[in-house]
């Protein structure tokens, strides 16, 4: 890190000593040309305009403040070489003006001034015109294909500064008769001439279009940045044809200004809108000149005097403005705000991303909304905070919407800010506001998938517990006493024949047999999983109970029930929790004649808890435990946990059992397992 801050302090003091450089060389001027050295008899030239230094600053402050803020963008030092190649041009022709004409000849390097000034002019307009479009606004080529044109660029920008610095032109375009000492042949300058020119044609031609291209194509801001820096420079070029060379000077000296104003911060001046403006307008204003200006013109032919022409021309402007400044409105608008020119199509567009199958629906979704809006990053959350779904990093001021679905509240949609940008804009954020009910469907469909997915784990990991258990139960309890009653009978057949008297013995042991194989098929299905634990699950189980025994009905103890967000239960603890709860409301309901009773279901330390509280009459001092808290307590001892009954304050009873969720470690513990 250290070595790469000491390389950009580098980079900055080397843009601003250039930026100085270059206002010190350009002070020169008005020096070099003291004394009315512009009326001398050998100079051509028309003096230096001191209005250049407004170019020149505008292209040395601009590139210097460019390197301070991106030091690693080549645009800047683009920028700054250009500016001082122009006042090297401006300074080293005033010096060569002074030097070639004083009498006394006493200024040395006037004709390597003046040879220096005939060709600095060149790349400092080549540059910026060729080698900076592709580079816009990152500082580096936009692909490989632009790389190659860069290089090319360079190429042919390099082989004409040779062209023009080894020829004699251009060295007495301000001294008359200044000639080279060296006078190049012919075949030399077709030899580097023809392929700079070829080369230079080209690769103009090239940045023109694919910069045109790559502004339609691209995406915001890209879009937006190539859009600005074409319009001004399309503004200075329309200056080179009018007669005010003030006016194509101040054109020319903002280019530089827009181009660090486009990569550092295009929103700073609206430049969405100037842009919507212009591209409007303009046009706009150039069809009602053309053609009030021609149908005036060919009217006055046929009617030359009174103002019916006029009248005439105005009633067509009247008729031709609205419908083509809709139509031209709306070519603007996609052309400089691309996908968002039209949230619809957005909304449709993300909309069908609905009909597609994906892994992960909400990432999927979610992504499409982010590309739309063109947004840095976008965080789905849900109720509890946990992310769900993310795309991009975090950046800038966010905003959260919330994600709602039917009425309920499903999470929230943070967004970020579009790249280049602080915060979040109104349109975008009106965008978003668009396109969250569709990522809300996808967040509601994918969370009633989680749900069933888990339900349908639950019910079938419960209804393979119940089976196990019924084939124990039938093998070990009703399987034997069925045995014992064939036996029974067997052996009552058999003492018939040989031993009457035995039998009526016989067959009393085999109805008593039958009696324990009748106790044990009730217990079998007194043991059976309740049915409301798979249609209702544990809540909905307990709901039902507390109904079924009238509470929370008129007449009926008020009843509530709190449960925590708990993951998925094992069946034998989820029965058990079932099973002493109904217990301990059944004995609510009958014995404590409470006016209020309460259920908790929470998760703590690996554990359910559950406690029914009630603020009825309480326990019986010196009752003994009877047959329903003896079940209620095995039930919890069978899965590893306890059970504890005591008063509640002020008055009643409190119920809390702890069963732990994960078996295995309870009964690695020395708890007994199921």
């Amino acid at each position: 890190m250290g070595a790469v801050r000491d390389d950009d302090r580098v980079r900055r003091i080397g843009g601003w000593s250039l930026a100085v450089l270059t206002l010190f060389l350009f002070a020169t001027v008005p020096f070099s040309l003291a004394g009315g050295v512009m009326d001398r008899p050998e100079v051509v030239g028309q003096g230096v305009d001191l209005w250049l230094g407004l170019i020149v600053a505008a292209f040395a402050l601009s590139g210097a403040a460019l390197i301070q803020l991106r030091p690693r963008n080549w645009i800047g030092w683009l920028l700054v070489v250009s500016g001082l190649l122009q006042v090297t041009n401006l300074a080293a022709d005033a010096y060569a003006t002074r030097a070639l004409t004083d009498p006394d000849q006493s200024l040395p390097l006037g004709l390597a001034a003046a040879w220096l000034a005939s060709w600095t002019w060149f790349p400092s307009l080549l540059l910026p015109a060729i080698v900076l479009p592709p580079l816009y606004p990152t500082g580096r080529p936009a692909s490989a294909f632009w790389s190659w044109h860069v290089r090319l660029s360079l190429v042919g920008v390099g082989l004409a500064v040779l062209a023009v610095a080894t020829g004699q032109g251009g060295v007495d375009d301000t001294v008359r008769g200044t000639q080279l000492p060296w006078d190049a042949p012919t075949w030399w300058v077709w030899l580097v001439g023809l392929p700079a020119v070829v080369l230079l044609i080209s690769t103009a031609a090239v940045t023109v279009v694919g910069t045109l291209v790559r502004a339609i194509r691209a995406k915001t801001p890209e879009r937006q940045q190539l859009l600005w820096l074409l319009s001004v420079v399309a503004a200075m070029v329309a200056t080179v044809f009018t007669e005010y060379r003030v006016l194509f000077g101040i054109t020319y000296g903002l280019v530089p200004v827009a181009v660090t104003i486009g990569v550092l911060r295009y929103r700073l001046l609206g430049i969405e809108v100037a842009l919507r403006r212009t591209l409007l307008y303009v046009p706009l204003t150039l069809l009602v000149a053309l053609v009030i200006g021609g149908l005036t013109a060919a009217l006055a032919r046929l009617v030359p005097e009174g103002p019916l022409p006029l009248l005439a021309a105005s009633a067509v402007v009247a008729l031709l403005v609205i419908p083509v400044a809709k139509r031209l409105r709306t070519l603007v608008d996609r052309l400089v705000l691309g996908e968002r020119a039209d949230p619809l199509t957005l909304v449709d567009r993300v909309g069908a991303g609905l009909e597609v199958e994906h892994d992960d629906p909400v990432a999927s979704m979610l992504e499409a909304v982010a590309s739309a809006a063109g947004t840095t990053y976008a965080v789905v959350r849900d109720l509890e905070g946990r992310v769900v779904a993310e795309v991009g990093l975090a950046g800038g001021a966010g905003l959260d919407l919330p994600l709602r679905h039917r009425g309920v509240q499903l999470g929230t949609l943070t967004i970020g800010p579009r790249q280049g940008s602080a915060r979040v804009t109104e349109q975008d954020l009106r965008l978003v506001t668009a396109l969250a009910p569709h990522l809300a469907v996808v967040v509601g469909a994918a969370r009633l998938s989680e749900e069933l997915a888990r339900e349908r784990t639950r019910v079938t990991t419960a209804t393979l517990a119940e089976r196990d258990r019924l084939r124990r139960d039938l093998h070990d309890g009703l399987g034997p006493s069925l045995a014992g009653i064939a036996l029974g009978l067997q052996a009552a057949s058999a003492a018939h024949r040989s031993d009457p008297d035995a039998v009526p013995d016989l067959l009393d042991r085999t109805r008593a047999e039958a009696e324990v194989a009748v106790s044990e098929i009730r217990r079998v299905l007194d043991g059976l999983r309740p049915t409301s634990l798979d249609l209702r699950g544990l809540e909905g189980a307990v709901r039902d109970t507390a109904s079924s025994l009238g509470m929370g009905h008129p007449g009926g103890p008020a009843f509530y029930l709190k449960t925590d967000a708990l993951p998925l239960l094992p069946p034998q603890v989820e029965e058990a929790a079932f099973r002493i709860v109904a217990e301990s409301l059944t004995n609510v309901a009958r014995h404590s004649a409470a006016d209020h009773c309460a259920v908790r279901l929470a998760r703590a330390n690996g554990d359910l808890r559950v406690l029914v509280s009630d603020d009825g009459r309480g326990l019986s001092p010196g009752a003994g435990s009877g047959h329903g808290l003896d079940s209620m307590r095995r039930r919890a001892a069978d899965v590893g946990g306890n059970l504890l009954v005591e008063p509640a304050n002020p008055h009643g009873t409190l119920v809390t059992a702890v069963l732990p969720l994960d078996l295995q470690s309870a009964a690695r513990r020395g708890r007994p397992s199921p």
